[in-house]
């Protein structure tokens, strides 16, 4: 059949040569020049999984570079946000030990480990080759704040009897979703009996627990806990019924007696302000009260003095008048000497 076809080799050949050139155009190893197959030598990159990664914070990051032909070059992993060689070949230079470059024997992956990422690793990353003159891929990571809602307050009071009911969701979606679990203080909490949980971990992760016909030993420190994600956790108190119906008698007693307490507390705050508008009238009469004494003080002895002075007036004044009572007296005298010398008729 051949014979009769003299044709079909080079035909073949020709396949073949339009093959490897579309091969050799789309991963850089291989070219032709003027018809004649050549094979690049030099250090390329091949397609990675993911230029674009997403992490969750606390998990470990992965950043896949693909080289071919690397030769005795290296690849190093360059932080661009400042320029910081993080890794070269399967060496780290970093001071954060989080770092880590991964490289098996005769493969073609060079991959940036960051364990326990954190939201501040989000940025981009350079995968360097120390050819000449040097290539470069870029890759953006981006941590996501891995947290656990917990719905409602993180202190719950239930009646004894009644239901406790719990709900928590992720903050994001993740893939895989992981699992999921509920603790009562450090037991893990099954389906099952008066314990019912149900969690959706499709779009995004959220779970409910309903423990029914609470007591008192139900109480303590409920955990959701998806295994890719912060636990978040809430605190459980289950009331006893009779502490319940005296915590409510209380509280009707507490409204019953409001007014009395309202009317005190009037009264009180009356007194109080009159006692407030007293206090400033008797520390001014206090502070009155010298200087009247000492007016008083001077008053009575200004009258002392005036009494003493007009007592002093009137004795001169029966000083200077004593001889004119002397011969007032002396008339008399003489008038009763003249009677008795007049004879009887």
């Amino acid at each position: 059949m051949l014979r009769g076809a003299p044709w079909l080799p080079a035909l073949l050949l020709d396949t073949l040569l339009s093959v490897l050139s579309v091969v050799g155009h789309a991963s850089g190893g291989f070219t032709l020049e003027q018809g004649i197959p050549h094979f690049n030598t030099k250090p390329y990159f091949l397609p990675p999984p993911a230029r674009n990664v997403t992490a969750l914070e606390g998990q470990s990051a992965y950043l896949h570079c693909r080289v071919a032909q690397l030769g005795d070059k290296k690849v190093s992993w360059i932080r661009r946000r400042d320029l910081h060689v993080l890794t070269s070949g399967v060496h780290t230079f970093a001071s954060d030990q989080r770092f880590l470059a991964l490289h098996a024997d005769r493969s073609e992956n060079w991959t940036l480990q960051i364990r326990f990422s954190q939201v501040r690793d989000t940025g981009d990353y350079q995968c360097q080759v120390n050819t000449d003159p040097r290539i470069s891929m870029l890759f953006t990571l981006n941590v996501l704040e891995a947290a656990t809602l917990m719905e409602g307050s993180d202190q719950r009071y239930v009646r004894a009897g009644s239901t406790i009911q719990l709900t928590c969701s992720t903050s994001i979606a993740s893939q895989p979703p992981g699992l999921l679990y509920w603790y009562r203080d450090t037991e893990i909490l099954k389906h099952g009996g008066r314990v019912n949980i149900s969690t959706s971990l499709e779009d995004e992760t959220v779970s409910r627990l309903l423990v029914h016909g609470a007591s008192v030993n139900d109480s303590g420190n409920y955990t959701c806990w998806p295994t890719k994600f912060l636990p978040a956790s809430v605190m459980v108190h289950v009331i006893p019924e009779e502490n319940a119906a005296a915590k409510s008698h209380s509280t009707a007693s507490n409204g019953a007696g409001s007014s009395t307490t309202s009317t005190g507390t009037t009264a009180r705050a009356s007194s109080i302000a009159t006692r407030g508008l007293l206090l400033p009238f008797l520390l001014s009469l206090l502070f009155t009260l010298p200087k009247l004494t000492t007016r008083t003080e001077t008053a009575t002895t200004l009258s002392i003095t005036a009494a003493t002075t007009a007592s002093a007036a009137s004795t001169t004044t029966c000083t200077t008048s004593t001889p004119a009572t002397d011969s007032v007296t002396s008339s008399l005298r003489r008038g009763q000497t003249m009677r008795r010398e007049v004879p009887e008729r």
